[in-house]
């Protein structure tokens, strides 16, 4: 009761007074669960979800269930983030089960079971697949990815970062240069690894994306040792072809986006 009274009188912006009366001063607006978690306001996040959460948000016990897994804003629980995870997929949110897929991995408050995961991120990537988005094939090619786990997991993952590049989700070329590195094949690792230095500086934001440019340096670095002159030229003239068929795409899209402005001048 206390909780809600807080979230209440915060929603309100009342005026909080001290014992002896005096005024001291008006408290915000509380931000909406989303909002705070999109600011990575997570302290407030971890209230105002509790809140929503208790509402029958299912958005909001997903947000829960990934604060109480990575640790932001509370501490880790990892049954706390099963909890509030498999309430947003029994709620009928079946994106949530890509952390529940984490738990099972990884045998984090729960007993270790690849093949839960594997079914989890399959349903995931399935309804994806009908509905739209990407961030359960995202999350598992993350989760295969890691050191730890086989060539096979390895190539896995580099086939899925390849699908995410062909969709022209080129913030993954980088994750695809790292497995070609790790897989050996070097020629792809240094070809990736230039294509996103060229295009982030293009089309990234270049301070957000500085320590991703310094690891793709890193890679193309270690790919190059290993690789002739020509193997170098070839990829060279890759990057620069495909820079250009997107620069072309941008220029199309942005003399679409003046047309149809004169168009409403005109009306």
């Amino acid at each position: 009761m206390k909780k809600l009274f807080l979230s209440v009188a915060l929603s309100a912006g009342v005026m909080i007074c001290s014992e002896a009366g005096a005024v001291t001063s008006e408290l915000p607006q509380v931000k909406k669960c989303e909002e705070a978690m999109k600011q990575a306001m997570y302290e407030v996040a971890v209230q105002q979800c509790e809140y929503e959460a208790e509402k029958g948000s299912t958005e909001a016990a997903e947000y829960l269930g990934y604060m109480y897994l990575k640790g932001k804003g509370v501490a880790r629980d990892w049954g706390l983030a099963r909890k509030y995870l498999e309430q947003a997929v029994d709620g009928g949110l079946v994106t949530a089960s890509r952390y529940l897929a984490i738990l099972y991995w990884n045998g984090l408050g729960v007993e270790r079971s690849r093949e839960k995961a594997m079914e989890l991120f399959n349903d995931c990537m399935s309804y994806e697949m009908q509905n739209g988005g990407d961030s359960c094939k995202v999350q598992l090619a993350q989760t295969l990815s890691f050191g730890t786990n086989s060539e096979q997991d390895h190539r896995y993952a580099k086939d899925l970062y390849a699908q995410l590049f062909e969709k022209k989700d080129y913030q993954y070329s980088l994750d695809l240069a790292k497995m070609y590195l790790v897989l050996g094949q070097n020629a792809e690792a240094y070809k990736y690894a230039e294509f996103y230095i060229w295009w982030a500086k293009r089309y990234g934001d270049v301070e957000q994306l500085r320590l991703s440019m310094s690891d793709a340096t890193v890679v193309k670095n270690k790919a190059v040792v290993n690789l002739s002159d020509v193997q170098v030229n070839d990829a060279y003239n890759w990057v620069k072809n495909e820079i250009y068929k997107i620069n072309e795409e941008h220029m199309q899209k942005k003399s679409g986006e003046n047309v149809s402005k004169a168009d409403v001048k005109k009306q």
